[in-house]
């Protein structure tokens, strides 16, 4: 293993981490500022920390305890590929995610394969913001 891949592999227990206690820590100290994040069962996509930012305060509004629980990782390059279990209060639920990271180690790109019972993940955007793109 590189060592740019063991520091990605670093970098995705950090994600976990703060997905799970610290949402907002979890934007700003994982995400580049220009990232993409896309739900890749509903195609619905993110631009940048804010949209992100916006989605995971609609999660938490729906589910405060929220948890996610890495169950592997294989790392290949700048990519990381991490499945784990995602817990919404009583309901477990499996996911699988491709991270891939720049070189400063914040993530650019996340392909999210997985249940969001929310809903948040996969709304449309309004007219307007769909526009504006």
């Amino acid at each position: 293993m590189t060592d740019i891949e063991k520091r990605n592999i670093e970098r995705v227990k950090h994600w976990e981490n703060t997905w799970n206690t610290r949402v907002d820590r979890m934007v700003d100290e994982c995400y580049a500022p220009d990232c993409t994040v896309v739900n890749m069962m509903s195609g619905y996509t993110m631009h940048g920390r804010e949209e992100l930012r916006a989605i995971e305060h609609q999660m938490l509004a729906f589910d405060g305890t929220r948890r996610m629980e890495i169950t592997k990782m294989v790392a290949s390059g700048d990519t990381v590929a991490v499945e784990a279990d995602a817990i919404w209060g009583n309901h477990r639920s499996k996911a699988c995610v491709f991270l891939t990271f720049n070189d400063q180690g914040l993530i650019t790109t996340d392909h999210s394969y997985g249940s969001d019972p929310s809903g948040a993940s996969s709304q449309p955007k309004p007219a307007s913001a769909a526009a504006a793109r």
